[in-house]
């Protein structure tokens, strides 16, 4: 929702349509609510009589606007995350996050085993082409939702779970060769490195898959309290290990960092306009109201 209407005489649009009045005698009685500031007209009322159905031709500041309002937007949404970013604990969440990935490292080989076991059943083949696929419907699905107009909050958040998986995926990209730990499929076991190497094979943590699918379903989990997307999202997990992409730690460090990551995104988006007035147009005059905390 950009703008509202509200009319304080009910009978004063009904005459303006007869031609009993003109336009600056109905701008007495409504108020013009604008919800984002960047979209307010120089006139809101002056095509409200406006009934050719016949499009007119389209001007180029029409054709470049719906262009780069995205690309604003995005630019405002980044600039908030890192706003929610500083304010975050990140000490405290690293200690967590690390005690978590180490522990579920006791799991590595035994998990490992059982992929190797069982990686021929076809269930288990189900299972792993789903969970794989995963973290791109879920990317697929945000962008319907991000670029759905029909419903603004389902949009805003579409919005927040496309922009934290673009991050989790730059992210992810720089921490793959920073750790350059083994794959399972080069036999070399769980505690094989090579930190800041190029070599193939080396860069097992953390998942990227899983990353990508807990950054983009955390938005979604958290706006609509619906937790069980976690679950939907931990069959990436299972699915990297179960076809010997990844080691548990991988993907229990992928889980942690995507869930962090869209928090922040969720977090900033619920109050994306941030130290920007909203805009009051009332028969008395304009007013703006700013929100600071």
């Amino acid at each position: 929702q950009v703008v509202t209407y509200d009319f304080v005489d009910l009978t004063r649009p009904q005459r303006y349509f007869d031609g009993e009045i003109n336009t600056a005698q109905l701008a007495d009685s409504v108020a013009v609510d604008y919800r984002d500031p960047s979209a307010r007209e120089a006139d809101p009322l002056a095509q409200l009589d406006d009934v050719d159905t016949k499009a007119e031709e389209p001007r180029l500041a029409d054709l470049l606007q719906p262009a780069t309002r995205p690309l604003v937007r995005v630019a405002r949404d980044f600039a908030g995350a890192a706003r929610t970013a500083r304010e975050t604990d990140w000490l405290r969440a690293g200690a967590i996050g690390t005690g978590l990935v180490l522990a579920s490292s006791v799991l590595d080989k035994r998990a490992d085993q059982f992929a190797r076991d069982h990686g021929e059943n076809r269930f288990v083949k189900a299972g792993n082409s789903f969970g794989n696929a995963l973290p791109w419907l879920a990317i697929a699905g945000a962008g319907v939702a991000a670029l759905d107009g029909s419903d603004p909050l389902r949009s805003r958040t579409g919005y927040a779970a496309l922009e934290a998986g673009g991050t989790a995926l730059l992210a992810v990209t720089g921490l793959k060769y920073a750790f350059g730990r083994a794959r399972p499929e080069n036999e070399l076991g769980n505690h094989a490195f090579k930190p800041f190497s190029m070599t193939s094979g080396y860069d097992s943590l953390p998942s990227g898959h899983t990353i990508i699918t807990w950054a983009v379903a955390t938005p979604f989990a958290e706006e609509y309290d619906a937790p069980w997307l976690y679950g939907l999202a931990a069959i990436t997990n299972l699915a990297r290990v179960g076809s010997r992409q990844h080691w548990v730690s991988d993907t229990v460090a992928g889980s942690l960092l995507g869930y962090a990551i869209g928090k922040v995104f969720w977090e900033s988006s619920r109050a994306p306009n941030k130290g920007a007035p909203r805009v009051l147009i009332h028969p008395s005059g304009v007013d703006l109201a700013w929100q600071f905390n």
